[in-house]
């Protein structure tokens, strides 16, 4: 048998079709014409591989040093062409029954049984060799081939200058969850996104943090092209770091149409572009010409809430002979959860026979959801060379979520809500009428929230890639992100009796067109490197973000002026805010990428941006990578990057009904940065943040099938631009407000708005460990070990600091130092069993009494189990439970949870506990 020895890389996967594009459905038996010259081995099988479009694996190790492949020149197919590239070699090609070409020894191209898979690996899981002269099983996991963090094609994770994860979407659905933000959560420990109830836009699309870093400093990517924004900004985040990010909705793509995932841990600005600051995200689409896919899941939480139905499919289509068309789709039905909380003084209500009496009182717990979410992929050959791309996606979703309780007389502790008080302006001659809201909730309201979401993106593009020759992509991009909210079981109470009880406040809008060219060039550099790549490209972006004003009733105010105008919990968009807001920028990049010798390998990239409000930024980066031995490598970066604020950042404004611990309701009010409003407060124009991030690390692989990558980092970003904490407004301010005709004016208690405030410090470090066992008969385990360490800080000077000594703490504290996750997974037959420990480190919430400032939230481990029975090839079930411990999240101060908020609203792994599922997937 092949004895494996698991060196520099433990191995290279050949993907003619990880190049979406350029990825054929060609016929193994087709003849395809070749003019390659001999060259070193391990790059002219790259070449076959691209040119034939088949799958060639092969291990890198047997072809080190000088070995020489011959000549193919004339027509052949692919096995052909390898054979004659391997004349004369001591390697020969074997071919499995999925097409897959195998480079082996040419005395170990059959086993004994003449099965050429005995010995293969899959790409997609792990497996052993058992060297003939011990009994010993070496398990290696083959590299993943990556296409984020260089312009050079063919590289692998383990051969990377930066850190990158790529995960496959048995990876994905092994975490039970169908939103993507909570599967990314579960395998990126680096990675968080929380789930808020109560916090408007911010509960319909949650906001991320990768590396303690906001949403809009994480760059999403799809096929290697940019994602536009979501038009949602986030105001209330409970995490004063997240505070007003504007980013990219990572929960919009079908899970079964990706092909991968790939997380690159590291600055690349100079690469991407602005919000490239702390990572980027990338989605590789399934490109198959063939086949079909259809899987399903149900599952409910422990507590019987939240019931889900989720069914997703995926199909591919030949185009044009040559080419694929490759479509998904998802339709997801979630329902939403309450936990047990009680608010006391509706339960005073209701032990007390007053009717209406909303019953739960707060609406806390998952939000409802329903969405549907499709992904198309197509790739068509135009001539020998040259390909036509052409993707996209579109996405339809309702959510919503309940807020606080507004009870209509003392009871319980709490104070009636100011819209039951009585106005001095009744029974006058702009309201005749007596006015008593009770009439209409005579046991108060809880409103319900709720937004209506598009999403839909293209990208139209023409590609030629090449190993040996010019490459280049030249593409159109349009993308479209739509919020429209509403709010009922609520009232403008200003209205009086006029009022209805729901409302359309208005709607966000963001609009994205970009288009792009880039080239890549193989060189030799004279002394330097016989192996370069070159690159190039410039881009041209415009964004316009549309604030659409509300229905009337939403925002106006009505004749009863001395009570709350507008609709109470969320006011509409008034037409004086409403409208489009457009601003555009261009860039244009170049990078080297040289290996210059066989141990050492070196890039360097600079960008030039020009935004057109608020000029231009040169980013740049370098990076290496240094082989040690066949078994560590050391590997760095050092960057510079910047990003500029969103449309939604600089336009952006709300008003709404913070709850208090009393439970009396104040209004708060985001200001728009030019208007009047926020110059009232002393506000200053915005400027771009910049950033400066390093990072080191060492690879290391072993010959008994382990490998571990160890990295450290630091990311220092200057004028880091926030949503200000809010401060109490001043009787002249609000004087001042209600003179420039600021609806409300007179009544806004707290405001807040967008300011260049702060420098901060991001330091830590990422583990990854991987190791394989064979155990025989009794089946293969695979180990899986990931940790980060985070720990953000401030730079700021404690003078010039607007935060106060809790908001700094809550800043630097307010999110797990910690984080990680083992993972082990067994199969044996047509079973396989996974286990899964999520770990989350101590940190501090922010308290709502001045006396006890902070609530100390201790670690948290989070258990997973999954089996999963392989009925027949194309049949496979599942069961699992996420969370099975049911762990909660800690309880809030007392006086919170008389306010029906029992446990920790914020909380970094959900509220609703404990959920188990079952799943069904075919393969046609």
């Amino acid at each position: 048998m092949l004895q494996v020895f698991c060196r520099r890389s433990c191995a290279l996967i050949l993907l003619a079709q990880l190049f979406t594009f350029n990825a054929l459905a060609v016929d193994a038996g087709a003849r395809v014409a070749f003019d390659i010259e001999g060259k070193a081995l391990r790059e002219l099988i790259f070449q076959i591989a691209e040119r034939a479009g088949v799958q060639v694996f092969f291990l890198p190790q047997t072809m080190d040093g000088d070995k020489v492949g011959m000549a193919v020149k004339g027509e052949f197919t692919a096995r052909e062409a390898l054979q004659t590239a391997l004349r004369g070699t001591d390697f020969s090609v074997v071919v499995d029954e999925r097409g897959t070409y195998i480079i082996k020894k040419a005395a170990q191209a059959h086993t004994a049984s003449g099965d050429p898979l005995e010995n293969y690996v899959s790409p997609e899981t792990s497996t052993s060799d058992f060297p003939e002269d011990t009994g010993l099983a070496r398990v290696v996991r083959l590299d993943e081939i990556i296409t984020i963090g260089t312009k050079r094609r063919g590289r692998t994770v383990t051969e990377s200058m930066v850190p990158i994860d790529v995960f496959q979407l048995d990876s994905l659905n092994s975490t039970g969850y169908t939103d993507m933000n909570d599967a990314f959560r579960t395998l990126i420990p680096a990675f968080n996104a929380k789930r808020l109830p109560l916090n408007d836009g911010s509960s319909l699309v949650r906001p991320v943090t990768l590396r303690s870093s906001p949403s809009d400093h994480i760059l999403l990517l799809m096929e290697g092209k940019r994602r536009h924004r979501s038009a949602t900004v986030h105001i209330a985040t409970g995490h004063a770091s997240t505070s007003g990010a504007q980013g990219q909705d990572f929960n919009v793509i079908p899970p079964i149409a990706l092909k991968s995932l790939e997380v690159l841990r590291d600055g690349a600005a100079a690469l991407y572009g602005s919000d490239a600051i702390a990572g980027v995200v990338n989605l590789t689409l399934r490109d198959d010409a063939e086949g079909a896919a259809v899987s399903g899941h149900i599952g409910q939480y422990y507590q019987g809430g939240g019931a889900t139905k989720d069914l997703q499919g995926n199909l591919g289509l030949p185009l044009g002979g040559k080419g694929f068309l490759n479509l998904s789709a998802q339709y997801t039905h979630q329902n939403a959860t309450i936990t047990d909380g009680k608010h006391a003084g509706a339960e005073a209500l209701m032990a007390a026979g007053v009717p209406g009496v909303p019953d739960p009182a707060v609406g806390f717990g998952e939000p409802f959801y329903e969405a549907f979410k499709s992904v198309w992929n197509a790739g068509l050959p135009i001539s020998e060379n040259v390909d036509a791309y052409l993707i996209g996606n579109y996405m339809v979703s309702d959510s919503s979520v309940g807020f606080f309780y507004r009870q209509p007389v003392d009871a319980g502790g709490f104070e009636r809500h100011v819209t039951f008080e009585p106005s001095v302006f009744e029974g006058t001659v702009d309201h005749p009428e007596d006015f008593d809201l009770q009439t209409l909730y005579p046991g108060g309201f809880t409103p319900t929230f709720s937004g209506h979401q598009n999403d839909a993106s293209m990208i139209l593009g023409l590609k030629r890639e090449s190993t040996d020759r010019l490459s280049w992509d030249v593409f159109l991009r349009w993308g479209w992100n739509k919020i429209s909210y509403h709010i009922d079981n609520t009232i403008n109470a200003s209205m009086g009796v006029r009022s209805p009880t729901s409302f359309d406040p208005g709607s966000l809008e963001q609009r994205e067109y970009e288009a792009g060219a880039d080239i890549s060039y193989p060189l030799q550099i004279a002394g330097v490197s016989d192996n370069a790549v070159l690159s190039a490209g410039i881009s041209y972006r415009d964004e316009a973000y549309t604030i659409g004003a509300g229905d009337v009733a939403s925002y106006t105010v009505g004749p009863l002026r001395d009570l709350p105008a507008g609709a109470n919990g969320f006011q509409g968009y008034s037409p004086d805010i409403a409208g489009t807001f457009s601003g555009d920028s261009y860039a244009a990049f170049a990078s080297i990428d040289a290996e210059i010798n066989p141990e050492l390998s070196l890039a360097i990239a600079g960008r030039y941006e020009n935004y057109q409000k608020f000029g231009d930024n040169f980013s740049y980066q370098m990076s290496g990578r240094y082989e040690l031995n066949n078994a560590i490598a050391l590997r760095g970066s050092i960057g510079t990057g910047f990003r500029a604020p969103a449309s939604g950042q600089l336009y952006g404004t709300s008003q709404t009904s913070q709850s208090t611990v009393s439970g009396s309701f104040i209004l708060d009010a985001v200001l728009v940065l030019d208007a009047e409003t926020a110059k009232i407060f002393g506000a200053k124009p915005l400027s771009s943040e910049t950033s400066f991030s390093m990072s080191a690390g060492l690879v290391a692989t072993t010959d008994w099938g382990t490998t571990l990558t160890l990295d450290f980092y630091q990311i220092d970003v200057d004028d880091r631009l926030i949503l200000i904490p809010e401060f109490e407004t001043t009787l002249e301010q609000r004087q001042q407000l209600a003179a420039i005709g600021y609806p409300n004016g007179d009544a806004v208690q707290q405001v807040r708005f967008y300011q260049n405030i702060l420098d901060s410090r991001v330091k830590g470090a990422d583990l990854v460990l991987v190791h394989g066992f064979d155990w025989g008969d009794a089946g293969k385990t695979g180990v899986n070990l990931s940790l980060n360490y985070n720990r953000i800080s401030l730079r700021t000077p404690r003078a010039e600091m607007v935060f106060s000594e809790e908001k700094r703490i809550e800043f630097e504290a307010g999110i797990p130092r910690w984080n990680g996750n083992l993972s082990l997974q067994h199969s044996i037959g047509r079973l396989s069993f996974l286990a899964r420990g999520t770990y989350y480190g101590s940190w501090k919430r922010r308290s709502v009494v001045d006396e006890r400032p902070f609530l100390k939230r201790n670690p948290a481990v989070l258990v997973d189990l999954q089996a999963k029975y392989r009925l027949t090839d194309s049949v496979e079930l599942e069961v699992g439970g996420r969370n099975i411990l049911n762990k909660l999240p800690p309880q809030r101060e007392p006086e919170l949870i008389r306010s029906g908020i029992n446990v920790d609203n914020h909380s970094v792994y959900g509220v609703s506990g404990g959920y188990y599922y079952a799943g069904l997937r075919i393969d046609f």
